[in-house]
């Protein structure tokens, strides 16, 4: 995880209650269309919720390159238990295949 020095919160305002409530309904949103397989709607509550995602970050001094660096860390280790978790190209005598390492989470970490 990338660990940031700690900064000085700003202020709760009107605006910032208001844009993280935009936040929180365009995530619900999205797990709701997610839930009920309505695409169009999943994918345009998406791009607003990352919308005012970006928003938050740029009120609250966040480096977006930080973020999507930390995200492509987490898929990197993802990737990595996974391909961990694949059988050996060999079998054991009986036939059956071994695992040497189970992984037995699909979330990342």
């Amino acid at each position: 995880m990338v660990y940031s020095r700690p900064h000085q919160v700003p202020p709760l305002t009107q605006e910032r209650k208001s844009l993280y409530l935009q936040v929180g309904q365009h995530a619900t949103g999205c797990t709701a269309a997610f839930i009920d397989g309505r695409r169009a709607d999943l994918v345009r509550e998406s791009a607003l919720f990352l919308h005012k995602l970006h928003q938050m970050w740029e009120q609250d001094g966040v480096d977006k390159a930080d973020v999507w660096t930390e995200l492509l860390r987490r898929v990197a280790v993802s990737d990595l238990l996974h391909t961990l978790n694949q059988p050996p190209h060999r079998k054991k005598k009986n036939g059956s295949t071994s695992r040497p390492w189970r992984v037995t989470t699909s979330k990342l970490p």
